[in-house]
């Protein structure tokens, strides 16, 4: 069975994601930021999302992997900045005109 890791960057919807991949049948632990990649052994990880990209523990390290990452919000926006992107505030801030 697929085993994926959700680290926790102290997010608020890091329980969620780990419930929604518990759900839908998949091996799924939660595990602090700050454990050693060494120690991780899973198909695959999640990056949570999380308050500020001060404390993201370990997280960079687990790119390194040779496992697929999804981040999530904060997650992706270091996945972005490790491989040579670059974040920013958009223009309008988080409003979006949608028409049905």
């Amino acid at each position: 069975m697929t085993r994926i890791d959700v680290v926790d960057n102290h997010g608020q919807f890091t329980h969620l994601e780990q419930r929604a991949l518990r759900d839908m049948g998949v091996d799924v632990e939660l595990i602090d930021n700050t454990t050693p990649p060494a120690e991780i052994d899973a198909d695959g990880l999640v990056l949570s999302g999380g308050p500020d990209i001060d404390r993201i523990g370990n997280s960079a390290a687990y790119l390194d992997l040779d496992v697929p990452v999804l981040g999530i919000c904060l997650g992706m926006q270091l996945i972005a900045e490790t491989r040579g992107g670059t974040v920013g505030e958009g223009e309008y801030g988080g409003y979006a005109d949608v028409t049905v």
